[in-house]
């Protein structure tokens, strides 16, 4: 019996499409990558479904998959000719083959159809693959451009930072993890990188210093600041026992604690011990309001160690001395 043609349900293809959109601007790579490969086999020549695609397995990691659907977009002329390029050269340098980065640069620039503005990118990247070449054994050595952290300016460089979000970080690569371990660098500077690493799926350990901390940290095991077990268990204890009675407490609490966890990112208030730490942010709020705060009658609504708490306080303390910019 001749097989039966599968008939697709109408508008699948779109919809399959907005899912997948969806999912990758939220950050749900494996899915988004599901769902577009499926409307990608419905209709491979479509260009924004391919593009999105392509996008979904850069994102969730699937070099090699996307560095053959790179190579097929561009054969066959599908998509922006210099946006799956500009795709295909980072997929290369995740992978290591700065021999192909520097084949393919060179043979963009000498079409010498790159734009103006481009120019630049494509040149910090040629010097970038062209140093790991020259020295494949070695550790990373800084390309030689205008440092990211030229300026003292502290709203500067967070800007810098930020833009990195949406562009090549690799030839930034030194400097940022040099200053992750810079016990003077801003805390808040160092969440930044931190932030940006991992939304460029900088998936390797990173040496991080930060107060009195001092850790290795492996980029993909770590949750993102806001979405830690203790951040929410913490967070979450703070409701029941204060938002009921005093929302407007409550709410300078969880700002607070918010900055703080911000501030120590990877790393975290110590020990995790939910109670102690509800009592701390109480009792320096009551500072705040000048108020002669007792630990021992403090400790004892937390149920928490009157010792342990008046530390606790101290450090918040020292924390707010260093807190965030204001912009």
């Amino acid at each position: 019996m001749d097989k039966q043609k599968i008939i697709p349900f109408p508008f699948l293809k779109d919809r399959l499409m907005e899912l997948g959109l969806e999912h990758l601007h939220h950050h749900r790579y494996a899915e988004a990558v599901n769902l577009l490969r499926q409307a990608n086999e419905m209709d491979p020549s479509n260009q924004e479904i391919s593009t999105a695609y392509l996008l979904a397995l850069y994102e969730n990691g699937d070099f090699e998959e996307a560095k053959e659907l790179c190579l097929k977009l561009l054969h066959q002329g599908i998509g922006d000719y210099f946006e799956i390029n500009d795709v295909y050269i980072m997929i290369l340098i995740q992978m290591g083959d700065h021999h192909a980065v520097v084949h393919t640069i060179k043979a963009l620039i000498d079409e010498k159809e790159v734009p103006f503005d481009k120019l630049d990118h494509y040149e910090k990247l040629l010097q970038f693959s062209q140093t790991r070449m020259d020295n494949p054994f070695e550790s990373r050595k800084r390309v030689d451009h205008e440092p990211l952290f030229s300026s003292k300016d502290m709203k500067e460089n967070m800007f810098k930072i930020a833009q990195l979000a949406n562009q090549n970080i690799y030839p930034y690569i030194d400097e940022l993890l040099e200053h992750l371990q810079n016990e003077r660098e801003h805390p808040f500077i160092q969440t930044m990188i931190l932030n940006v690493l991992r939304e460029h799926h900088f998936n390797r350990q990173v040496t991080v210093k930060k107060f009195h901390y001092d850790g290795e940290i492996s980029l993909d095991q770590i949750k993102p600041v806001f979405e830690t077990p203790f951040y929410l268990e913490l967070t979450n204890f703070l409701k029941e026992k204060i938002e009921h009675e005093n929302p407007t407490l409550f709410s300078q609490m969880k700002e607070i604690l918010d900055r703080h966890f911000f501030i120590l990112y990877p790393f975290e208030l110590s020990p995790k011990n939910k109670a102690l730490w509800a009592a701390a942010l109480y009792g320096y709020v009551g500072k705040l309001y000048g108020d002669n705060i007792d630990i021992d009658k403090i400790a004892t609504k937390f149920e928490a160690d009157a010792e342990s708490l008046a530390n606790s306080i101290d450090f918040i303390e020292r924390l707010e001395e260093i807190s965030l910019p204001i912009l």
